[in-house]
């Protein structure tokens, strides 16, 4: 039998839009392994995403493994500590620099022990490639294990935090990402040059999404066909007292919003959740007319790949924000909107106009998309996969430890 492909793959837990970008290409992963005939053994490792990502995938490495007639397909997972994420005001979905240098300071003492932890750990897995999404301490862990390794992202907490936190914190926070030996930037990434060879560019990509099963879903969630769907995702920290609760497309009788399972509503508004149960909430996403969400690169692509307008969250302190509205403008229908539109009565009106063909519609970014590259590349999850195996195969050892 033909070696196992062994890989450790990290995925940070903040929301869901790592773990869903993740899903994507590691079922690429195995869909290739088992073409080739090497079984692929993969350590996931992650916080509070874990038991969504092993819903998501213990079924396909199952099904492989039984189509693959022998194959020993493997999924093993690890929990670690959370990522320090984003902190937002109270009330608010704009940045709390105190609340973010607070957890910053707690992150970075916890560091060492947390790279201690999983050195220790991958050096025992017998993988021979480490990929973070963006999971920081996997870097010099990966090196002191002699694990190559490949970072996969469109932001690091280094470039995150630039216009949150002062320099004497930015400093440490950067010091992991030197250890990467490779850089996949994805789309809206702009960073320095991590690692020692030219970094990889991608576009957007997502979970596929049936068209039959998601028309079923449409007709399930408006069976009269009267109304337009929005999917409204704004992200993790949208809590209690949020522009959120004054949103007037909430009562707006020509929109239903599909929200997550997590979501706070104000009394009396009408929306449909995901379950929390479900894996593959990007069905909802092709079933619903517009996305209204904050510029987190999971629901934009899952907008940008599956044709729906956007309606994005203006947060100005936010570096990944602007890098990700940037890949948009011109090539995309899009809105942007500040945190007092959300309570204007002329909201879902202006929504409508988008869907309609109105200022960033579909038709006014033509001519820009034929001179560009497409947003999203039909198989960009296949093609970032079979770099990955490549690197996989190959094997080695990584350069010895950084000073």
């Amino acid at each position: 039998m033909a070696a196992a492909l062994s890989i450790v793959y990290y995925v940070s837990d903040y929301g869901h839009g790592h773990a869903s970008r993740s899903v994507a290409i590691i079922r690429e992963l195995l869909r290739q392994a088992d073409a080739l005939g090497r079984p692929l053994q993969l350590h996931l490792a992650s916080g509070r995403t874990l038991p969504f990502l092993q819903r998501s995938l213990a079924g396909g490495f199952a099904d492989a493994a039984a189509r693959a007639g022998g194959l020993e397909h493997r999924l093993l997972t690890r929990r670690i500590d959370p990522d320090p994420g984003y902190a937002l005001l109270p009330g608010s979905l704009q940045a709390d620099p105190l609340r973010q240098r607070a957890a910053a300071l707690a992150y970075l003492e916890a560091l060492p022990l947390r790279i201690r932890r999983e050195a220790a750990w991958l050096g025992s897995t017998g993988a021979s490639l480490t990929v973070s999404d963006i999971v920081a301490e996997a870097f010099p862990a990966a090196r002191r294990a002699g694990v190559r390794s490949v970072g996969l992202s469109n932001f690091t907490w280094y470039t995150a935090y630039q216009e949150l936190l002062p320099e004497e914190l930015l400093a440490p926070l950067a010091r992991p990402y030197l250890d990467m030996d490779a850089f996949m930037a994805l789309a809206g990434a702009s960073e320095p040059q991590w690692g020692s060879e030219p970094i990889e560019r991608t576009g957007y990509f997502c979970r596929a999404a049936d068209p039959e099963r998601a028309a079923e879903l449409r007709r399930r969630l408006d069976p009269g066909g009267e109304r337009r769907l929005l999917a409204l995702f704004p992200g993790m920290g949208s809590g209690p007292g949020s522009p959120l609760e004054r949103l007037a497309l909430l009562r707006d009788p020509r929109w239903l919003a599909v929200v997550s399972s997590g979501m706070e509503l104000p009394a009396g508004a009408e929306a449909v959740r995901i379950p929390e149960s479900c894996t593959e909430s990007q069905l909802y996403v092709a079933a619903c007319d517009a996305v209204l969400t904050k510029p987190g690169w999971g629901a934009v692509s899952e907008a940008v790949c599956l044709g729906k307008p956007l309606a994005l969250l203006e947060r100005p302190r936010f570096r990944e924000d602007r890098c990700i509205a940037e890949t948009l403008r011109g090539r995309h229908p899009l809105l942007m909107l500040g945190e007092p539109e959300l309570a204007s009565p002329e909201l879902g009106g202006r929504l409508l106009k988008l869907l309609a063909g109105g200022p960033g519609s579909a038709a006014a970014a033509a001519g820009s998309l034929l001179e560009e590259a497409p947003l999203a590349p039909p198989g960009e999850a296949a093609r970032i996969a079979a770099r990955l195996l490549e690197r996989a195969a190959a094997g080695g050892q990584a350069p010895g430890l950084s000073m």
